[in-house]
């Protein structure tokens, strides 16, 4: 007898895709995995709803999928829009049938009677080459911009043996080569479990695993990143020197509106000791906020400033949204017109654009190995994958001349000949 067919769409970030996968793992005994939700028995939405755009889009996808909807098949939401907003959904989003938690593993295991669930199975929603390890939940900072810790509660460390767990197994299940290591803040892993900062720990177990990289997201600018630079330097056999650190801004009175905890001199300190320790064989990411309640022209170009002069290797730039249930809502009014936090934001983006490029130049003409994700999209035919220096989904990509057919998660090495902006090509040796 044919299983009944699952549909799923997961939106946000990679957290949310490391749940959504959990979520199919539990029902993957009694559903079959579906790309049409046309013949879907259950269309799941896994929705964010952080800022305005991802709350708009969440809603925007529940009502598309509902007009897919055949007879007898169940809609169920959930996810951080439909914890954000659980009473306000039911009572007027009733396209959906069920309105679920952020980690619905509970409740989806009652609804539909699964019999026994392992947390650590899951379905991969990447490519094989690579997946995400999500190493704790929630958050303890207080960021004014921000309603994470509303919405997936205080910061929760997983322990040390279950993550490896997860890890070995995703790597005998999938041949996954690169663990991505996600979390809200994770600089802070560890400290509620174990008493201390346990990254350089972790690290240690998952190095240990059959696998080519680690990389490391989401990292807090924090007096721990002294350690992690000198885990880079001293430890770091597959843990890449790619830092992703999110600054948010660089001017003293917005860093202390926005409740960051730090002064511009020690975001300034931190970043040319990352710069100067791991030299230019290493990546620096970061994201900023336009148009936050206290940033006027003067603090704007501060900010503007140092990033032509630090010059990031990767910058993203998001316009403020003056989300309730944060501490902004609360104590600040949103002055800065809308007009002006994009304009803003474009100024930077096309800066940064140049910088990036001009940075990312620096690994041209030489030799790379580079992990194959797949083909790409327009013709099939291109084998494309990814240097170390190129995150998955956020980062550009290398696309391969080879006559040779690559499989998913073969590592190859590669010439890089030619640079496009943040994308390269590279000839195979």
């Amino acid at each position: 007898m044919e299983k009944p067919k699952v549909y799923l769409v997961s939106l946000g970030c990679a957290k949310n895709t490391v749940d959504s996968e959990r979520v199919l793992g539990l029902l993957k005994e009694r559903y079959q995995l579906t790309d049409n939700p046309a013949e879907a028995d259950l269309i799941l939405v896994n929705t964010c709803g952080f800022i305005t755009p991802a709350k708009e889009e969440s809603i925007e996808t529940i009502l598309e999928l509902a007009d897919y909807k055949k007879k007898g098949a169940k809609l169920v939401v959930f996810g951080c829009l439909a914890k954000r907003y659980e009473k306000e959904l039911k009572e007027e989003l009733h396209e959906a049938d069920l309105i679920l938690p952020t980690e619905p593993f509970a409740e989806i295991k009652n609804i539909f009677k699964i019999p026994s669930w392992d947390e650590k199975n899951r379905v991969l929603l990447t490519p094989r080459s690579y997946a995400y390890l999500k190493i704790a939940e929630g958050c303890n900072r207080t960021c004014a911009f921000c309603a994470i810790p509303k919405i997936r509660g205080k910061f929760r460390s997983k322990p040390i043996g279950e993550l490896v767990e997860e890890a070995q197994r995703l790597i005998e299940t999938y041949g996954v080569k690169e663990l991505v290591i996600v979390s809200q803040d994770t600089v802070y892993y560890g400290k509620d479990l174990y008493g201390k900062f346990a990254l350089p720990q972790l690290l240690d177990e998952l190095q240990k695993l059959d696998l080519r990289w680690i990389r490391i997201h989401y990292l807090y600018p924090s007096r721990e990143i002294y350690q992690l630079v000198e885990y880079l330097k001293r430890d770091s056999q597959k843990v890449l020197p790619y830092m992703d650190m999110p600054i948010q801004h660089i001017a003293d009175g917005v860093l202390k509106s926005m409740r960051r905890g730090h002064t511009e001199s020690f975001l300034k300190k931190l970043l040319y000791h990352i710069r100067e320790e791991l030299g230019d064989d290493s990546i620096l990411r970061t994201t900023v906020i336009t148009g936050f309640p206290t940033e006027g022209p003067k603090e704007f170009e501060e900010l503007l400033k140092f990033v032509q002069e630090f010059e990031f290797d990767y910058l993203g730039v998001f316009p403020y949204y003056h989300e309730e249930d944060t501490p902004a809502w609360e104590n600040l009014e949103d002055t800065v017109p809308w007009e002006e936090k994009l304009k803003r934001k474009e100024l930077l983006e096309e800066i940064q654009s140049s910088i990036t490029e001009r940075r990312l130049s620096r690994f041209l003409n030489r030799r790379w190995e580079v992990l194959v994700d797949g083909y790409d999209e327009e013709t099939a035919l291109v084998p494309v994958g990814r240097t170390w220096f190129q995150a998955p989904e956020v980062d550009g990509l290398t696309y391969l001349q080879s006559d040779e057919k690559l499989q998913v998660g073969q590592t190859v090495k590669a010439l890089l000949t030619e640079q496009v902006g943040v994308d390269f090509k590279g000839e195979l040796l």
